[in-house]
């Protein structure tokens, strides 16, 4: 079994299975909630094939005092409108789909702008670094390799619904390892910057690039102590709770700027 690692991030987070409404027209598969409970944990699944979609709702029936398929797809659209329609706690997002290979990855920023409340875990065939990096970088709060067991792929939903971050020790190390070799090229985020100190956003700068506690204290002239207050205060105003969750945040804002800059309209008018 994988060494996984669940960060916990504390977060406010549905009863027999309810029946599964299904259109001959439309892979989307949607079902109801029963509002009188709310103890199992909603999800949408994603296939690029139907069959497996099916396979993957009937091996969450056998667990459905924990469980609840509420959607189920196949292309993007899909899982779009059962985002939208469903809600669901979590959504497992195949990484390829039928609209193409790493379309799952890339949909997670609009998932996360339908509803900012449903977590989202990626299912890769393999644990690439390349993959690993991209899917965390897109907003992924987990990743679970197609490798691994069922029970550990129910264990993952749980982790993720309850606000953690679900991945191996090796994938988190290609997203840290990722981060600290192109991190000294990057300017931190604005947005992110104006709500630290200048000397926490220094601290910030050289925890994010991989230093220690110890080297951030010699370059910076601080103790170890004083450079673990600086980033416990950091870790509470950006709603983190260590140096993984931090760079994790610092990856997707710089992926949320970088959308920012791409939309944003630009007016180019007649050469004076």
């Amino acid at each position: 079994m994988r060494n996984q690692t669940s960060v916990i991030v504390p977060e406010p987070k549905q009863s027999q299975s309810a029946l599964l409404l299904t259109e001959s027209d439309k892979r989307t598969q949607m079902s109801v909630p029963e509002p009188s409970k709310r103890t199992q944990t909603t999800i949408l699944i994603s296939e690029p094939n139907k069959m497996y979609c099916d396979l993957l709702r009937k091996a969450f029936y056998v667990v459905r005092n924990r469980f609840q398929v509420v959607a189920s797809a196949s292309t993007a659209a899909e899982i779009l409108t059962g985002i939208e329609e469903a809600r669901p706690h979590v959504a497992i997002v195949s990484a390829n789909l039928q609209d193409g290979p790493l379309t799952g990855i890339r949909l997670l920023p609009e998932i996360r702008r339908i509803n900012s409340e449903t977590r989202t875990l990626v299912a890769l065939e393999s644990p690439e670094p390349d993959l690993v990096i991209e899917a965390f970088k897109f907003g992924a709060d987990g990743v679970f390799c197609r490798n691994s067991p069922f029970d550990l792929l129910c264990k993952s939903v749980e982790a993720v619904s309850q606000g953690q971050i679900w991945a191996s020790n090796d994938e988190l190390r290609y997203v840290l390892n990722a981060f600290a070799k192109s991190s000294k090229q990057r300017k931190m985020d604005s947005a992110v910057e104006s709500r630290m100190t200048k000397r926490e956003a220094e601290v910030v700068r050289l925890a994010v690039e991989g230093l220690s506690n110890r080297e951030i204290g010699q370059q910076l002239g601080l103790t170890e102590h004083t450079v673990k207050n600086y980033l416990f205060r950091v870790f509470d105003k950006l709603g983190v709770s260590n140096r993984v969750e931090l760079v994790l945040s610092c990856l997707r804002q710089e992926e949320d700027a970088r959308e920012e800059i791409a939309t944003e309209p630009r007016n180019i008018g007649p050469p004076r």
